[in-house]
């Protein structure tokens, strides 16, 4: 007896819990759902790859804090993935357009190397320099540009004869510098 009302209670609390979450009821009758073929057509992503993406979206955008900016959300981003061996290459770039705007933000994107357990092992936000730990450059990077000005030297001299003068701008009648005393 005791087996029985226990089974009948668990199922009474399991219908519960799938009519709370709306799983059997649908949300717009009107869609057509397209068939598994035509849903196929578009890509494929592999386990691993979409844990590598979902870990780094993660990182980049983590749950905690305050409302965000349109651009800020992960909506506002496109992801590019793809795959050597053991390690899946995730990148992170702004699309502006998403939100209306014409340009991306400064410093708006990432890349990600993630093996395929989830574990990060490179994180380079834009505006780093992508530099290997032993100082040398990246495969897909470029020797860095120094703007010196060049070899040559360049004479920034002034000659004593010379006149300089900076403008001056009228103030409307602000009180002199001693505060106006006689």
């Amino acid at each position: 007896m005791k087996a029985r009302v226990f089974a009948l209670l668990l199922m009474a609390i399991s219908l519960g819990c799938l009519r709370h979450r709306g799983w059997l009821e649908p949300r717009d009758s009107d869609v057509r759902m397209l068939s598994y073929d035509s849903i196929m057509l578009g890509g494929s992503i592999d386990g691993p790859t979409f844990r590598a993406l979902k870990v780094a979206a993660d990182d980049f955008f983590p749950a905690w804090g305050g409302p965000r900016a349109c651009i800020d959300t992960p909506e506002a981003y496109k992801y590019y993935v793809v795959r050597r061996g053991e390690i899946i290459y995730v990148a992170l770039l702004q699309d502006p357009s998403y939100c209306g705007r014409p340009y991306p933000s400064l410093d708006s994107g990432a890349r990600y190397a993630i093996r395929v357990d989830g574990l990060i092992l490179r994180r380079l936000l834009d505006g780093e320099p992508d530099t290997l730990a032993d100082g040398g450059l990246d495969a897909g990077g470029s020797e860095p540009v120094f703007l010196d000005g060049g070899d040559e030297a360049v004479d920034v001299t002034v000659p004593p004869d010379a006149r300089v003068s900076f403008p001056v701008f009228a103030d409307a009648g602000s009180p002199s510098p001693d505060a106006g005393s006689p």
